[in-house]
Protein backbone atom coordinates (compact mmCIF):
# COMPACT_ATOMS: atom_id res chain seq x y z
CA UNK A 1 0.00 0.00 0.00
CA UNK A 2 1.30 3.43 -0.93
CA UNK A 3 2.01 5.66 2.05
CA UNK A 4 0.03 8.88 2.11
CA UNK A 5 2.07 12.09 2.46
CA UNK A 6 1.88 13.90 5.79
CA UNK A 7 -0.47 16.80 6.32
CA UNK A 8 0.75 19.92 8.13
CA UNK A 9 -1.01 18.91 11.37
CA UNK A 10 0.83 15.59 11.35
CA UNK A 11 4.19 17.32 10.90
CA UNK A 12 3.37 19.73 13.74
CA UNK A 13 2.38 16.79 15.95
CA UNK A 14 5.68 15.04 15.23
CA UNK A 15 7.69 18.19 15.99
CA UNK A 16 5.84 18.58 19.31
CA UNK A 17 6.40 14.88 20.06
CA UNK A 18 10.11 15.32 19.38
CA UNK A 19 10.29 18.35 21.69
CA UNK A 20 8.48 16.43 24.44
CA UNK A 21 10.85 13.50 24.01
CA UNK A 22 13.91 15.76 24.20
CA UNK A 23 12.58 17.35 27.42
CA UNK A 24 11.31 14.28 29.27
CA UNK A 25 12.84 11.31 27.54
CA UNK A 26 16.28 12.53 26.69
CA UNK A 27 17.14 15.22 29.24
CA UNK A 28 15.29 14.35 32.46
CA UNK A 29 15.36 10.60 31.97
CA UNK A 30 19.05 10.87 31.11
CA UNK A 31 19.66 12.80 34.31
CA UNK A 32 17.69 10.19 36.25
CA UNK A 33 19.52 7.30 34.61
CA UNK A 34 22.88 8.84 35.51
CA UNK A 35 21.71 9.69 39.05
CA UNK A 36 20.14 6.33 39.90
CA UNK A 37 22.59 4.23 37.88
CA UNK A 38 25.75 5.98 39.05
CA UNK A 39 25.07 7.52 42.45
CA UNK A 40 22.28 5.39 43.92
CA UNK A 41 23.02 1.76 43.03
CA UNK A 42 20.21 0.53 45.28
CA UNK A 43 17.81 2.27 42.87
CA UNK A 44 19.52 1.17 39.67
CA UNK A 45 16.35 -0.70 38.70
CA UNK A 46 14.72 2.74 38.23
CA UNK A 47 17.51 3.68 35.83
CA UNK A 48 16.94 0.45 33.90
CA UNK A 49 13.21 1.10 33.62
CA UNK A 50 13.81 4.66 32.44
CA UNK A 51 16.30 3.42 29.84
CA UNK A 52 14.03 0.66 28.51
CA UNK A 53 10.96 2.90 28.43
CA UNK A 54 12.80 5.72 26.66
CA UNK A 55 14.34 3.34 24.14
CA UNK A 56 10.92 1.97 23.19
CA UNK A 57 9.41 5.45 22.98
CA UNK A 58 12.35 6.56 20.82
CA UNK A 59 11.68 3.64 18.47
CA UNK A 60 8.06 4.76 18.32
CA UNK A 61 9.09 8.35 17.57
CA UNK A 62 11.40 7.22 14.77
CA UNK A 63 8.59 5.11 13.31
CA UNK A 64 6.32 8.17 13.44
CA UNK A 65 8.84 10.22 11.48
CA UNK A 66 9.02 7.39 8.94
CA UNK A 67 5.19 7.51 8.74
CA UNK A 68 4.63 4.01 10.11
CA UNK A 69 1.79 5.22 12.31
CA UNK A 70 0.16 1.82 12.71
CA UNK A 71 3.35 0.06 13.80
CA UNK A 72 4.53 2.77 16.22
CA UNK A 73 1.58 2.36 18.58
CA UNK A 74 2.78 -0.86 20.21
CA UNK A 75 6.31 0.23 21.21
CA UNK A 76 4.88 3.56 22.36
CA UNK A 77 2.30 1.91 24.61
CA UNK A 78 4.76 -0.59 26.09
CA UNK A 79 7.47 2.07 26.45
CA UNK A 80 5.09 4.46 28.20
CA UNK A 81 4.00 1.77 30.66
CA UNK A 82 7.62 0.91 31.48
CA UNK A 83 8.58 4.61 31.64
CA UNK A 84 5.73 5.58 33.96
CA UNK A 85 6.53 2.80 36.45
CA UNK A 86 9.56 4.55 38.03
CA UNK A 87 7.86 7.94 37.69
CA UNK A 88 4.89 6.66 39.67
CA UNK A 89 7.20 5.13 42.26
CA UNK A 90 9.14 8.38 42.71
CA UNK A 91 6.00 10.54 42.96
CA UNK A 92 4.44 8.14 45.47
CA UNK A 93 7.61 8.05 47.56
CA UNK A 94 7.88 11.85 47.70
CA UNK A 95 4.19 12.29 48.51
CA UNK A 96 4.17 9.61 51.22
CA UNK A 97 7.33 10.86 52.90
CA UNK A 98 6.65 14.54 52.21
CA UNK A 99 10.27 15.00 51.20
CA UNK A 100 11.81 17.63 49.01
CA UNK A 101 15.44 17.24 48.10
CA UNK A 102 17.91 19.56 46.44
CA UNK A 103 17.68 17.40 43.31
CA UNK A 104 14.07 18.48 42.88
CA UNK A 105 13.83 22.19 41.94
CA UNK A 106 10.71 21.38 39.91
CA UNK A 107 8.10 18.70 40.36
CA UNK A 108 8.43 15.23 38.92
CA UNK A 109 5.20 15.85 37.04
CA UNK A 110 6.77 18.71 35.06
CA UNK A 111 9.85 16.63 34.36
CA UNK A 112 8.39 13.30 33.35
CA UNK A 113 4.69 13.50 32.59
CA UNK A 114 5.02 15.42 29.30
CA UNK A 115 5.81 11.98 27.90
CA UNK A 116 2.11 11.22 28.32
CA UNK A 117 1.45 14.08 25.88
CA UNK A 118 3.79 12.38 23.42
CA UNK A 119 1.78 9.17 23.79
CA UNK A 120 -1.51 11.03 23.25
CA UNK A 121 -0.15 12.54 20.03
CA UNK A 122 1.13 9.13 18.93
CA UNK A 123 -2.33 7.69 19.57
CA UNK A 124 -3.89 10.53 17.58
CA UNK A 125 -1.57 9.79 14.64
CA UNK A 126 -2.47 6.10 14.91
CA UNK A 127 -6.20 6.83 14.95
CA UNK A 128 -5.85 9.30 12.08
CA UNK A 129 -4.02 6.76 9.95
CA UNK A 130 -6.57 4.09 10.82
CA UNK A 131 -9.32 6.48 9.72
CA UNK A 132 -7.50 7.15 6.43
CA UNK A 133 -7.26 3.42 5.75
CA UNK A 134 -10.94 2.86 6.52
CA UNK A 135 -12.01 5.77 4.30
CA UNK A 136 -9.78 4.60 1.44
CA UNK A 137 -11.17 1.08 1.61
CA UNK A 138 -14.73 2.37 1.82
CA UNK A 139 -14.18 4.59 -1.25
CA UNK A 140 -12.71 1.68 -3.23
CA UNK A 141 -15.62 -0.53 -2.21
CA UNK A 142 -18.18 2.10 -3.24
CA UNK A 143 -16.39 2.64 -6.54
CA UNK A 144 -16.44 -1.11 -7.20
CA UNK A 145 -20.10 -1.46 -6.24
CA UNK A 146 -21.23 1.57 -8.27
CA UNK A 147 -19.36 0.99 -11.50
CA UNK A 148 -21.51 0.35 -14.54
CA UNK A 149 -22.28 -3.27 -15.24
CA UNK A 150 -22.22 -4.84 -18.65
CA UNK A 151 -25.63 -5.56 -20.04
CA UNK A 152 -26.48 -9.16 -20.92
CA UNK A 153 -27.90 -7.94 -24.24
CA UNK A 154 -24.70 -6.07 -25.10
CA UNK A 155 -22.63 -9.13 -24.26
CA UNK A 156 -24.65 -11.38 -26.64
CA UNK A 157 -24.67 -8.69 -29.33
CA UNK A 158 -20.87 -8.57 -29.44
CA UNK A 159 -20.54 -12.32 -29.90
Amino acid sequence: MKRIPDKNIQIIAKVVMTALFIWSGLFWSGVSIIYFGGFKPEYSYLAAKFAIGCALILVSLILCWLRFYMIQALPCAIGLAVYLSPVSEMITHVNENNTVDSFRPMTFEVRYLPMVGLAVLAAALFIGRLGQIILTRREKSEEYNNRPAESVLEKHHDE
